[in-house]
């Protein structure tokens, strides 16, 4: 399949803004990780990317991760970025290196006994934004699911994920959830990720101190409509 994008071209100007914003933060170049959201692409432009250089992938789908991950090989370093149904969890142990959005004690268990002898890397989703219809922790119960979390066998906590509110100011958001994350450490947590950030606002995280963000659009151009 012909890719009408330019991704190769679009990837090396992300990744020059990435740079520019991590040195811009007083940041050592290279702490930011870049993820190439690829949720709904076909293979070819996923394909494409990684002839560019780019290693880490994000899929909102289960079966859309496993079918990728199954044709694509051990090249791509999966990241599941999506809200996650435990009876979907099957489908992403053993395939993803990092799970984003964990939001709940028993979708935690799920992904450590599918994993175990190993450990998958999980991330806790908050909902910095108080938003009803949106998945993640409150803020405020953050720090007992953590404690919890972190101690599941199978699981490895590695830190935080949110999504702002799509309208107003996500910088204070992103601060909010980096102060999370530092009362966490303070608290002997393993809380060091910050996935955070997307295609319209990813400068504005890596300020507050993202370590992942999450790039879609900006890379393959407009997604594709998923069929019914």
């Amino acid at each position: 399949m012909e890719v009408p994008v330019d991704i190769a071209a679009n990837l090396a100007r992300v990744r020059a803004e990435v740079r520019d914003a991590t040195l811009a933060a007083g940041r050592p170049d290279g702490s930011v990780r870049l993820i190439a959201v690829s949720k709904l692409q076909p293979v070819d432009a996923l394909r494409a990317a990684l002839s560019a250089g780019q290693v880490d992938f994000g899929e909102n789908y289960a079966q859309e991760l496993r079918d990728k991950a199954d044709q694509l090989g051990p090249m791509p370093r999966w990241h599941f970025i999506g809200a996650l149904q435990r009876n979907k969890a099957k489908y992403v142990v053993g395939r993803a290196e990092l799970v984003h959005d964990v939001d709940s004690l028993a979708l935690a268990e799920e992904l450590g006994k599918r994993a175990l002898p190993r450990a998958i890397g999980v991330l806790l989703g908050v909902n910095v934004g108080r938003e009803p219809q949106k998945s993640g922790i409150l803020p405020e119960a953050l720090l007992d699911l953590a404690h919890a979390v972190h101690a599941v066998p199978g699981v490895a906590l590695r830190g935080l994920m949110c999504i702002p509110p799509a309208e107003g100011d996500p910088a204070p958001h992103f601060a909010a959830l980096a102060e999370l994350a530092a009362r966490g450490r303070a608290d002997g947590l393993p809380l060091d990720e910050l996935s955070m950030g997307m295609s319209h606002d990813y400068p504005v995280a890596i300020r507050h101190g993202a370590t992942l963000v999450r790039v879609g659009t900006a890379i393959f151009g407009a997604r594709p409509t998923r069929a019914p």
